[in-house]
Formats: structure tokens, sequence, C-alpha cells
């Protein structure tokens, strides 16, 4: 698997959702996460080559995060206040590891970095969603599930209240 034709190449692997209840604890718990990711990296390919990056906005403005080498660590640009919900695009483009692994080594590390992270791309696979649903457990009513009754395509996002 490690060196099969099409790894030679690189591969990208990008998340966009919402992340609930921003401040500084979570930006500190992003950091982690994202070593987390790119020790994983590290470990598969040998090196970490390429960059794990995210970036977190309220309204267009916001923080970035970049990591392209682990003794220098994430680097932080940008200052973002506490904010309720907040818009976030996790991306990796390394060379060497499997892109479907990638997505899970990213996936897992959403799910331990203990922040509450909703996914845009993973809400259709209703079938296959990698356990994120504890995500939901901070919604008192429960309207996240009103989207099945009205017999669409499942198009979960749509129903996402922007408070």
């Amino acid at each position: 698997m490690e060196n099969s034709e099409e790894l030679a190449g690189g591969v990208g692997v990008g998340f966009t959702g919402h992340i609930h209840g921003f401040n500084a604890d979570a930006e500190a718990r992003l950091d982690s996460m994202m070593m987390q990711v790119g020790k994983w990296v590290e470990k598969k390919a040998g090196y970490l080559m390429g960059h794990i990056k995210m970036s977190v906005t309220v309204d267009g403005k916001g923080i970035t995060l970049n990591l392209t080498d682990l003794d220098i660590g994430v680097e932080h640009h940008n200052r973002l206040k506490p904010s309720k919900e907040a818009d976030f695009n996790f991306m990796a483009a390394v060379v060497d590891v499997d892109e479907g692994e990638l997505e899970h080594a990213m996936v897992h590390a959403m799910e331990d970095s203990g922040v509450y992270f909703h996914i845009d791309e993973h809400e259709c696979a209703c079938g296959h969603d990698h356990s994120h649903d504890h995500e939901h457990h901070h919604h008192d009513h429960d309207h996240e599930h009103h989207h099945h009754e009205h017999g669409e395509e499942c198009h979960c996002h749509d129903h996402d209240h922007h408070h």
C-alpha cells in the first residue's frame, strides 16, 4: 500500500463545517488535534511533507493554524474572540499516505479533540458516519431529528440553525 503509484503525488483531504463554542480552550485543542494528525502522517510516511491547515472564522474573519514542521509545531495567525458558533476548514495536503486513512486519522483527531465539530461533508453519509453522534448531545431540543420527516434526500445541513 505505502509504495503504490498514486501516493507519489500526494493527497489532500479537507473538511468544512462549524464549531460550537469556540474559545481559547478550543483553540488549544485544535492545536493538539493538528499535532495528532501530523504525528500520524510522520509515523505512516516516515516524515511530514506538506501541510496541515485549519482556519476558524466568524463572519469571514478569524484565525489560521498551520503545521508544516512537527519540531516547530502549529503556528497560529491572528486572533478570534470566543464565539458560540464559528466556521472551520480543516485541511491536510501531504505525501506518502493513503487518502482514506488520512481522512480517518483526521476524523479521529477531531473526535479526540473534545471540540464540538459539526462536519458538512459527512452529513449525508448517514449510513456510515464515523460515530459523530456525540456532537449532538449539547442540543436540548431535538431539531436535528426533523430532517427525515420531509422525505427529502437527507440534506441534513439544510437544517442547520444559525443562532
